[in-house]
């Protein structure tokens, strides 16, 4: 009965989530808990649970709700009647001492009383949460709430987190479900906007933490078997995304602007799923100066300042090393240039090199013919006079 009714000690003193260091650090090391699910409190008390527990004070006598408690909404603190079971206190004499006896003296236990104000409240913010003491009580309390031998003032940190609770809710026997332990809207997805924050995964116990750099890496998490993204998002959150025009702003970190080209160049992530490159890329680099149109420092009529090196594209033959690059990656290419600009040279209208993109025996090859089968508009863009209608098709 010791263990059971130990559970209740630390709700009855604890709703927050600072780590704390010392004798008051949670000794089964799980620092993982929130200060969204438990809310700041003020605890202006004096009590150590370590020297009530020495003495043999069983949990029951503090806390005689907590083994038929079923919400989290109980208040379990003990009154000060639950103190007088044991304690002398009489309030008609504040600074009473009886020998051999618990302290009686109101000082003992609020710090800072003084006969002419008010004894300062505790303070505890419900925690967001659904939680039964009585469907817990054959849990060891230790389990849940750590040594309270070592623990003066139970606080927030002496409450379960999720790394404690997935020691028993995960997989076998008991099936993991969010809305079991926390608040939920009425379409079934859970309350993550709260009073005092957002709640999003913090930790790692079933590898869902939303930590830096989640929103571009989630594939993993969201394909495993287990996994709990429907909990908190429906459909709708993950095509606004995937599907959208544009990703929320968040999802670039700060001053992303500056490091974009990296991940442009690998395309990764594919910066074509939310932005046009002949629309939203060349109009940013035009109208920051390193685009083809208006004024810019990249002028490729001076070589100090050119942007491509020599050789790197010419009307009359040469290396024309941009070829291999736009083979490559011609969405680094898109990031400056227009299709205008490609059609200028590889075109068949009057007035163009007629320069081919393509390899040696690429009309009418099977690839040629795939191309043609997939998107016939994309050839239309070079392929303008009726000799250059390859692939034996005709103009339609």
């Amino acid at each position: 009965m010791k263990y059971v009714v130990a559970m209740a000690v630390f709700v009855a003193l604890a709703w927050g989530a600072v780590a704390l260091s010392g004798p008051d650090r949670d000794p089964r090391g799980a620092d993982d808990w929130s200060p969204v699910v438990y809310p700041a409190q003020r605890l202006p008390l004096t009590f150590s649970h370590a020297n009530h527990l020495k003495r043999g004070t069983p949990c029951a006598a503090c806390h005689a709700d907590a083994t038929t408690s079923r919400s989290a909404v109980d208040n379990l603190i003990p009154t000060e009647v639950a103190c007088r079971a044991c304690h002398p206190i009489d309030r008609a004499q504040p600074e009473k001492v009886v020998p051999g006896a618990p302290p009686a003296r109101c000082l003992a236990c609020h710090p800072g009383y003084a006969p002419d104000r008010a004894v300062e409240r505790v303070v505890l913010v419900t925690p967001p949460l659904k939680f039964s003491h009585a469907a817990h009580i054959k849990t060891p309390c230790a389990g849940c709430h750590g040594d309270l031998s070592r623990v003066d003032l139970a606080t927030r940190a002496q409450l379960p987190t999720m790394a404690s609770c997935l020691t028993c809710h995960r997989e076998g026997t008991q099936e993991r479900r969010c809305a079991d332990c926390h608040l939920a809207k009425p379409g079934g997805l859970l309350e993550t906007e709260l009073p005092q924050g957002r709640l999003m995964p913090r930790q790692t116990g079933m590898g869902d933490a939303h930590g830096p750099g989640f929103a571009k890496d989630h594939r993993q998490e969201a394909v495993q078997v287990d996994a709990t993204c429907s909990a908190c998002h429906d459909r709708s959150t993950c095509i606004a995304c995937h599907n959208g025009v544009t990703k929320p702003e968040e999802f670039h970190p700060g001053n992303y602007v500056l490091s974009h080209a990296i991940e442009a160049r690998r395309g990764t992530p594919d910066c074509s799923a939310c932005h046009r490159a002949q629309s939203f890329c060349v109009g940013c680099h035009e109208r920051s100066g390193i685009g083809m149109r208006g004024n810019r420092g990249f002028f490729g009529g001076d070589p100090s300042v050119a942007f491509h090196p020599a050789g790197w594209s010419s009307s009359t033959g040469g290396q024309n090393r941009h070829a291999g690059e736009a083979r490559r990656n011609i969405g680094a290419c898109a990031s400056c240039h227009r299709e205008d600009d490609c059609v200028s040279c590889h075109s068949a209208e009057a007035g163009a090199l007629r320069a081919s993109p393509h390899p040696r025996g690429w009309r009418g090859s099977a690839r040629c013919r795939a191309l043609d089968r997939g998107n016939r508009r994309m050839c239309l863009k070079c392929h303008v006079t009726q000799d250059e209608l390859g692939c034996d098709w005709a103009a339609r």
